[in-house]
């Protein structure tokens, strides 16, 4: 029989380790999305930063000998992080701005509607949802496109880019069916140019970028006055 090195060995508890943390943070971010009461938005972000960067962020230092930097957390090629940024993000734009044209789309959107808010909205408030909204956006892209992506693929190769995707696709079930579908081929995408860049990063500003745009396009539609 061949011998197991312990780089193998080592290699093989890693990736289980991260097979491990990605299941228990997805089912328990299904399970906040899909059943639990929250009491307000703030609570909502703070439990997602738990499931999705910190228990992720935890695994890999308690569990396996990874850094963050094997995970994505660096900022990767300079050159393909901008062809692949802003390719990606003028490439949606016009997938945007269809999808804003769907009744169900208008009707879900700017996503603040979707949270108890305080009072009467305003632009202060809606630029407020959107930079705490960045945060959300970036602890999601730390653990697809960081910590499953660059975990999974030590024992699974670019088959990480598949999984990540159909695992990310899932948990946009309860978005419009357009935005649902979309999102499938969207982490796929996301995927590829993380595994391609080294990091996640220019992936979280283009999803950031691309929520904002959406809301403001949303809005747009209203008269650019703020739906309550």
């Amino acid at each position: 029989m061949p011998t197991v090195t312990r780089e193998q060995r080592a290699s093989k508890a890693e990736f289980a380790a991260v097979c491990a943390a990605g299941l228990a943070a997805s089912t328990a971010v299904a399970a906040v999305q899909y059943g639990a009461r929250i009491p307000s938005y703030e609570a909502f972000i703070a439990l997602n930063t738990m499931l999705l960067l910190w228990l992720p962020m935890c695994s890999a230092f308690l569990l396996t000998k990874l850094q963050p930097a094997e995970l994505g957390f660096r900022q990767g090629d300079e050159r393909l992080s901008r062809i692949y940024g802003w390719g990606m993000f003028f490439a949606v734009l016009p997938i945007l701005f269809l999808g804003s044209l769907f009744p169900s789309s208008r009707a879900f959107y700017p996503l603040y509607k979707q949270f108890p808010h305080p009072g009467n909205v305003s632009w202060a408030y809606l630029a407020y949802f959107e930079l705490t909204y960045g945060w959300y956006l970036f602890c999601w892209e730390w653990f697809f496109r960081g910590f499953l992506l660059f975990g999974l693929w030590r024992g699974i190769g670019s088959w990480a880019v598949v999984v990540q995707a159909v695992v990310f696709g899932l948990l946009h079930y309860q978005k419009p069916m357009p935005e649902f579908l979309a999102s499938f081929a969207a982490g796929f995408a996301l995927g590829i140019a993380a595994a391609r860049i080294g990091s996640f990063f220019p992936g979280f500003l283009v999803h950031w970028a691309s929520a904002v745009a959406y809301d403001l396009m949303i809005i747009g539609w209203n008269g650019f006055r703020l739906p309550i």
